[in-house]
């Protein structure tokens, strides 16, 4: 997932670029039944968003941070992880709207951090 933005400063344009990567965490519960007993086996799963911001003021000012979401999506199935991770990968994808909109909020959070770090890097230039 990818968002380009550009915030308008004092200083001139923000133009921030967000690359957002998903991961998926897998954690097996439960036991094999014996011979004719059931099974309480299952695959516990949540995903988690990270989110890397460049941000670029003309060429004096470029500042990167990483951002990370956990539990975005969360859930479980019956069985052993191993032969669900290609149900988990098509629930996610199914999910993706979610994942955008978990972004987007990360991004709008991160609108105030960057103009911070404009502002202390202006004074910076203006004190040095």
């Amino acid at each position: 997932m990818e968002h380009k933005t550009v915030i308008e400063h004092p200083v001139g344009p923000i133009a921030a670029d967000y690359t957002g990567a998903t991961r998926v965490e897998m954690q097996q519960i439960g036991t094999a039944g014996a011979g004719g007993r059931p099974s309480s086996l299952r695959c516990r799963w949540s995903v988690s968003l990270s989110v890397e911001r460049h941000a670029q003021v003309g060429a004096s000012l470029q500042a990167k941070r990483s951002m990370t979401r956990d539990d975005v999506i969360k859930g479980s199935s019956p069985g052993w992880c191993s032969a669900r991770l290609r149900g988990i990968d098509s629930v996610v994808e199914a999910r993706r709207d979610e994942l955008r909109s978990a972004m987007m909020a990360m991004v709008a959070q991160d609108r105030d951090v960057i103009l911070v770090e404009a502002d202390n890097a202006h004074a910076k230039q203006r004190a040095g």
